[in-house]
């Protein structure tokens, strides 16, 4: 008996095959794209609770000292994790090896510090706030302030560590004049819903995570110490 094989046993087809292709090439790329931003996701948490954690440490070495003050940024070169007070440079690096805690990102990117100079050089409860600075955010196209007596901020530069320095004391590039992530470098600082790469939308490019301590908490903490009067 003659048996036709060639019906019993067909295979894909051309287009089938190429339709099978393309639903995987489409699912895996989902998956890749989603494990991604899981992935950044759980690295900006982490650096973020890592800043949360230098913070509380800062005012725990000011209560430690015998005239409460912040400790100096770490402007040394390289890096060494000490603070320069001599420097009188407010602007620098976290003095990590003084305080004992972490000093770069998730990205391995050093954690930038800047101090209120009255705070560094010993405080009161009557020391003033001329020295400190504000902490803005943007809403759409305005600019609003978050807080104008910062006395110390802490900040991780991001993904893109632009204006950082890397573990290995690589200097990368400068955010664009755009990029909200330009004052930061500067002093002035912002801190915002992060935005991608590429972003045409005032403010650009944005991906910093800053924390600040203003001058009524640490003095609140210092007074619950029994440091000042």
């Amino acid at each position: 008996m003659f048996v036709n094989y060639s019906e019993n046993h067909s295979g894909f087809t051309l287009i089938e095959m190429a339709v099978v292709l393309v639903i995987v090439s489409l699912l895996l790329g989902s998956f890749i794209g989603t494990f991604a931003e899981r992935i950044e996701t759980t690295q900006r948490d982490n650096t973020k609770k890592e800043l949360e954690e230098i913070k509380q440490v800062l005012m725990a070495y000011a209560f430690s000292q015998v005239s409460p003050r912040l400790p100096c940024p770490d402007t040394s070169s390289p890096l060494d994790g000490i603070g320069d007070c001599a420097a009188g440079v407010n602007y620098g690096f976290i003095p990590w090896k003084d305080l004992g805690v972490g000093y770069a990102d998730a990205w391995n990117v050093r954690y930038r510090y800047w101090a209120n100079t009255d705070f560094v050089n010993g405080f009161q409860l009557t020391t003033d706030n001329n020295k400190s600075t504000t902490v803005r955010t943007r809403i759409g196209d305005s600019e609003t302030v978050l807080v104008n007596n910062a006395v110390a901020v802490i900040f991780s530069a991001g993904k893109n560590g632009w204006g950082g320095i890397t573990v290995d004391e690589q200097v990368i590039a400068s955010p664009p004049a755009t990029s909200d992530e330009s004052a930061n470098i500067n002093a002035n600082f912002m801190a915002r819903t992060p935005s991608k790469q590429g972003a045409a939308a005032i403010g650009g490019e944005f991906d910093d995570i800053l924390v600040w301590i203003n001058s009524y908490e640490i003095k609140a903490k210092m007074v619950e110490a029994g440091v000042l009067p």
